[in-house]
Order: structure tokens, then C-alpha cells, then sequence
């Protein structure tokens, strides 16, 4: 998943972000389902594999089976957490002390919109986007999500990072939501 480094930023109406992922092709034809789309002709370029021979279905077939394709997430009202099954426990930005109980603050964050976690060790205080969830969790109002592809196993490379931060003008990150 690729987002912006402001988790409270959206793209602007003047400047959509699937025309512009059309324009640099990481993303090709629209799919059945909105914001979802095939991979486009530079999608190689952009997303590196990791791996000696990573198996990688770009189209789909006949059969119906998984393959790769991009989904964009629609801007949201407010920030969501993003995360999978294997999200590591965030660390301080501080002292680097990993916050052990980030899921019930997590929790507690979805349901007050508590805008800040104190570290139980240095009682350094962030928003809980400004710990280092180590590329295991983001926070974000709008995303790039590749899907059916393992975690770990691809990553955006910097020429691609660089063109949605000098076209939007804002910086972005990835990290993993497997």
C-alpha cells in the first residue's frame, strides 16, 4: 500500500490521483468494481519484486484466478488505520520502546479520535501516525493498494515516490497491510 505522508491529505479535484498513475502507467483499463484497475504497460518499472522468481499473474485468466491489479481507496471524511495480520507493535519515535498495547489504542483512538498516544516509558507524546509502525501499519484518508501480491514481496521504487511527491506536492510511503 502507497500513501501520502500527511495522513490527512486528499488529492485536490484539479489534480486526480488515477489520472495521474494512468499518465505515468502503474495502472492500466478500469475492472468491473469502481477504482479498481489493471496493472499498466510501466507497472514493472515502477513496483520491484523481491525474490529469486516471484510468480506473478498481471492479467487475468479464463479460470478467474488472482492476479495482480491496483486498487485505488477513494478519499475518506476522516483518517483510517490501515493494517494487517502481521502489524508489529509500534516503537517511540523517542526512545524507540515498543508500544505494546497499540491495539487497544487503536481502539480507543476509532472510537474517541484521541489525537495523541503517550509512550509509557519517556511519556514522549505523538499522534499515533508519528510512531514507527516499522512498514506495518499507515494512517491515511486516501491510498494505493496493490493487490495479490505477498508482503514483502514487491516495493515501490523511488522514481515513482518521486513523481507523486513532485506532482502533488506532498511526500509519500509504503508499507505492508498482509
Amino acid at each position: 500500500m502507497i500513501c501520502p505522508d500527511d495522513p490527512f491529505w486528499t488529492p485536490p479535484d484539479d489534480k486526480r490521483l488515477d489520472e495521474f498513475l494512468q499518465l505515468v502507467q502503474l495502472i492500466g483499463p478500469t475492472l468491473d468494481q469502481p477504482m479498481h484497475f489493471l496493472v499498466g504497460e510501466r507497472f514493472l518499472d515502477h513496483i520491484a519484486f523481491m525474490g529469486c522468481s516471484p510468480n506473478i499473474n498481471l492479467i487475468p485468466d479464463q479460470d478467474n484466478g488472482s492476479f495482480c491489479f491496483v486498487h485505488l481507496q477513494p478519499a475518506t471524511d476522516q483518517v483510517e488505520f490501515h493494517h494487517g495480520e502481521r502489524t508489529c507493535a509500534p516503537r517511540c519515535p523517542k526512545c524507540r520502546s515498543p508500544i505494546n498495547d497499540w491495539q487497544e489504542r487503536i481502539v480507543n483512538w476509532q472510537n474517541a479520535r484521541l489525537s495523541e498516544w503517550t509512550c509509557a516509558r519517556c511519556q514522549f507524546r505523538a499522534a499515533p501516525w508519528q510512531f514507527n509502525w516499522r512498514r506495518s501499519a499507515a494512517f491515511s484518508r486516501c491510498s494505493i493498494i496493490i493487490r495479490n501480491i505477498f508482503p514483502k514481496e514487491a516495493i515501490p521504487q523511488t522514481q515513482l515516490l518521486d513523481a507523486l511527491a513532485a506532482h502533488f506536492g506532498i511526500r509519500w510511503h509504503y508499507f505492508y497491510n498482509n
